[in-house]
């Protein structure tokens, strides 16, 4: 594919290219055809001088008062010509000498317009009228060479054609320095793309023009996406790694006690690290592969992740109820708002007696609320529960790390989360705003 520089330059010049010939030819036509009406009218003119010194005779001749007549017309060649002529009888000019002037017989009022070629091979421009004067018919032809008529049509012709050339080189050397100009902002963003390759830079600069303005804005978003998931992957890890370190530990504090190692005992740290893998791959396989900023659907996406908590929590059997308005859209990675969900929702379930409610709703961005009829927690307590690593109740399992990465993940879009007790179903009450991000 041809790149945009030379796309715009071969355009810009094809149109300049169009435009320059359609003005040679208009100019050229128009200039002809104003010099022609001028000889044109000028040897009309001669014909009606002509038939003012015409007469006829008593005997029917025409007579021609010579005398009067232009001394052009005496001198051979001289480029100026006339014929009389009529069925019976001819008379020329001497400057014809004896060259036979090939003029078109025309009826009596009427004029013809026409070139012919003169004596000596000059190029004439003739004009021919028909009259009756006298009860007696003729025509009269006035022609004149226009030879210096062709002459300066070519001489402007390349007058112009040169200033043209010039114009046109001027033109297409000033066209191409607006065209790198004007993609300067575009190889800027390619060398900042460079950078930030290399790690040299954070962000690109979205000082731009506003045509490619919202694509590094985009891409300066989706870099921060990746950096945030990133960060979010590697505390994950780390997390997964502390919690399994930890397990271990016992289960070597246990093998070293010299109280005897149960069965039970170790089928317990077993089963915890068990529970620990289990969380963190159905997280993975409910996550599946995802491209940051598509529209996400997210009737499908809570219809899965629903799914999926009630084959977590089949025991308990919650009946998880939700509600979301046609308008709600959200813009942005669908793995994150998964795991947004997923963490609140996994934090509800677990804490609930029966119920849990999802509403997600749109009003100058997206609103999110997850209400249970669990226990809730302490007015002092909710401040706390977005801190990484707190448990408001030590003696169930868990990392306290749920709400924290929800915390984290809304920060991200420039939003918040709220903690508060349910007025309808009496638990915890999750109130999540986003600034869903527009694609």
């Amino acid at each position: 594919m041809r790149s945009i520089h030379s796309r715009l330059s071969l355009g810009l010049s094809g149109i300049l290219a169009l435009l320059l010939i359609g003005q040679w030819l208009w100019l050229t036509v128009t200039i002809d055809r104003l010099i022609e009406e001028q000889v044109i009218g000028r040897l009309q003119e001669e014909t009606e001088n002509l038939i003012a010194k015409l007469s006829v005779d008593p005997d029917g001749q025409l007579q021609l008062q010579q005398e009067q007549l232009s001394s052009t017309y005496q001198r051979a060649f001289s480029g100026l010509y006339f014929s009389i002529e009529t069925d019976d009888d001819a008379m020329y000019s001497r400057s014809l000498w004896d060259f036979s002037l090939a003029s078109r017989e025309t009826a009596i009022g009427q004029q013809q317009v026409y070139q012919l070629s003169g004596p000596q091979s000059q190029p004439l421009m003739v004009v021919s009228v028909g009259y009756l004067k006298q009860k007696r018919k003729f025509t009269v032809t006035v022609a004149e060479d226009i030879t210096w008529l062709l002459r300066e049509k070519q001489q402007f012709q390349w007058v112009f054609s040169l200033i043209s050339t010039a114009a046109v080189i001027l033109l297409l050397l000033l066209q191409a320095g607006i065209v790198r100009q004007a993609l300067k902002p575009l190889n800027k963003a390619r060398q900042q793309l460079e950078l930030l390759g290399q790690g040299k830079i954070d962000a690109l600069d979205a000082e731009a023009p506003r045509e490619i303005q919202p694509l590094l804005s985009e891409l300066n978003r989706l870099t921060q996406s990746m950096v945030v998931k990133t960060r979010r992957t590697r505390q994950a890890l780390g997390n997964l790694a502390h919690r399994l370190k930890t397990q271990l530990s016992l289960l070597n504090q246990l093998a070293e006690s010299d109280l005897g190692l149960s069965r039970e005992q170790v089928y317990g740290q077993t089963r915890e690290i068990q529970r620990v893998i289990d969380v963190e791959l159905k997280r993975a396989r409910v996550s599946g592969d995802s491209l940051p900023g598509k529209v996400v659907s997210l009737s499908a996406l809570v219809d899965e992740l629903m799914h999926t908590l009630q084959l977590i929590y089949r025991d308990k059997a919650p009946l998880l109820r939700w509600h979301i308005t046609p308008d709600a859209v959200f813009h942005g990675d669908r793995e994150d708002m998964l795991e947004l969900l997923g963490n609140v929702l996994d934090n509800a379930c677990k804490w609930c007696h029966r119920q849990v409610y999802l509403e997600i709703t749109m009003s100058k961005g997206l609103h999110i609320s997850v209400e249970d009829d669990g226990p809730g927690c302490e007015a002092e307590v909710l401040a706390q529960l977005c801190q990484r690593g707190f448990r408001a109740d030590e003696s169930q399992p868990g990392s306290g790390l749920g709400l924290a990465i929800a915390y984290d993940i809304a920060a991200s879009y420039d939003g918040n989360i709220e903690f508060a007790q349910s007025e309808n179903l009496g638990g915890l009450q999750v109130t999540i705003s986003l600034q869903s991000v527009d694609g």
